[in-house]
């Protein structure tokens, strides 16, 4: 279903732009011709119908190609976050049977440990010149085309590995039918049309990024990219390409509201998508008066549900009338999805009432990569069980309050204290360790680490932290630590109270 609807696309946009690369315009008709060469030249090298390939890249046209391609021949994506270590990829490398490994020159040292790691196991492509691979893409280019996979509502098109509370990543198996329900909600909820502009900045191995090309492939909109986000940087890329859609976290919406000139950069932009958080009013004032003619939507949503589950539409984001008060929550259900908050006996609880966010909805996960214990567990009586602590008004909208997870979320990405404490237990002169979020003006929340040592013991935070860079990704790592020799403070069964220990060392 969603190769079909990006062949529309491709046939009844044909000449116009599909991709805007410096000074470089890709329309349709030859978006359209590299997706379906690819396609056909990975099925010349035997990649077939449910295969899963990895792909490791930073945002560029050439990672959007590839991403359709895979999709296109029938085979499934498994995405890399770029900011693991080479130890976390090969770990989903492996988990997922990927055959094939996409990357980039970006990636050239995560992508050669990797090719060492697994030799003649693991294919690998390379999709610029300077990139690891014995395959390159201009080769797989000259394959004749491969006419559009057909598939079916429940065939897996995406496997995302998220970080998981025992340390282990769960990979989440997203359906053709799936991605196609949740791109149709995000045209129809950002009234995404071919006069669209998007300038990319959430990473495309992201639901959050990937999500937005999806829309711009089923809408006819123009796509950007930059290679990294830098404000000033990225203000310029607005003004140049004129675009007319961002997708920003708050953290990043802060930053650029005190550059000089962000009113022109941004005169082009109708609409700012953001997530991760509330925005606050302080940031939503300096929003509207420095950017008046943009409107604003949040978005909350979980890889489990294949995106978006809450919006906030623009008609929401005002500070008087009749629909101001609502900016403290996350928005109401999209179109295809259903919404309630419950009870630890998954009942119903009163509006105004704190439970569990749960949801059901087609664009549902199938379940958790051969992990049937977990999924049973997770969408239990037909229902996504978000972990999310959530509070439903009398209209309908979700304030997010708290998680039932133990997760940090730090500048937009998702931390599991149980993969963190994992790693830092394994320290020879660590003898305990809980890891808590703590409140942070630039990130929202950062890693803190409490860490048992013994009295003699002379490790301090730099040793820590380059410890953990070893084997996790940076944004996992602790921002701050403490060093005791205190037991920490334990419930009734032996379990750490992190309550307690965020509100000592919140202040």
């Amino acid at each position: 279903m969603f190769a079909q609807a990006l062949a529309r696309t491709i046939q009844v946009n044909a000449g116009g732009p599909a991709i805007v690369d410096d000074a470089n315009v890709i329309t349709w008709r030859e978006f359209g011709d590299r997706i379906a060469r690819v396609a056909g030249g990975l099925r010349a090298i035997r990649a077939n119908p449910g295969d899963r390939i990895a792909l490791l890249a930073v945002n560029s046209p050439n990672h959007v190609i590839f991403m359709y391609a895979i999709l296109w021949s029938g085979c499934a994506i498994v995405p890399l976050n770029t900011r693991l270590s080479a130890r976390e990829m090969a770990h989903i490398i492996e988990k997922s049977g990927a055959k094939l490994l996409a990357s980039d020159k970006a990636n050239h040292e995560a992508a050669a440990t990797l090719q060492t790691t697994f030799g003649n196991q693991l294919k690998s492509i390379k999709l610029d010149e300077e990139a690891v691979g014995d395959i390159s893409l201009n080769s797989l280019l000259e394959a004749n085309k491969l006419e559009a996979w057909q598939a079916n509502f429940s065939d897996l098109s995406a496997l995302y590995y998220t970080g998981g509370t025992t340390g282990s990543p769960k990979g989440v198996m997203i359906s053709d039918g799936a991605l196609t329900t949740q791109t149709q909600n995000l045209v129809a909820d950002l009234k995404m049309t071919s006069e669209k502009v998007l300038l990319h900045a959430p990473p495309i191995f992201h639901l959050a990024g990937a999500g937005l090309a999806h829309a711009c492939c089923f809408s006819g909109a123009t796509q950007a990219f930059v290679p990294e986000i830098i404000p000033d940087q990225y203000i310029h890329e607005i003004a140049k390409v004129n675009a007319t859609l961002v997708s920003l976290v708050p953290t990043m919406l802060t930053d650029m509201m005190e550059l000089p000139g962000i009113e022109e950069a941004f005169r082009s932009v109708e609409t700012i998508v953001y997530g991760s958080a509330p925005i606050s009013e302080t940031l939503l004032r300096k929003i509207i008066q420095r950017c008046p003619d943009a409107e604003l939507t949040q978005i909350y949503g979980q890889t489990e549900c294949a995106g978006p589950c809450l919006m906030l539409l623009p008609e929401w984001h005002v500070l008087a009338g009749p629909k101001s008060g609502k900016l403290n929550s996350a928005g109401r259900a999209n179109m295809t999805t259903e919404v309630r908050i419950v009870d630890e006996n998954d009942v119903e609880v009163e509006r105004g009432m704190p439970g569990e966010i749960i949801l059901r909805a087609p664009s549902v996960m199938l379940g958790y990569w051969q992990q049937p214990g977990l999924t049973e567990t997770t969408l239990r009586n037909g229902w996504l069980h978000t972990g999310d602590v959530g509070i439903m008004d009398e209209d309908g909208f979700v304030q997010i309050v708290d998680r039932l997870k133990d997760m940090i979320v730090t500048g937009g990405e998702n931390v599991f204290c149980g993969e963190v404490e994992n790693i830092i237990a394994e320290h020879p002169e660590i003898k305990y360790c809980a890891v808590i979020g703590l409140p942070d003006e630039k990130w929202g929340e950062r890693v803190h680490a409490v860490v048992g040592i013994a009295e003699n013991s002379a490790l301090d935070f730099k040793t820590l932290q380059d410890y953990c860079r070893q084997f996790i990704a940076g944004y996992k790592c602790p921002k701050s630590a403490d060093f005791t020799q205190e037991p920490l403070p334990l419930s009734a069964v032996g379990k750490v109270r992190k309550d307690i220990l965020r509100g000592k060392y919140k202040d």
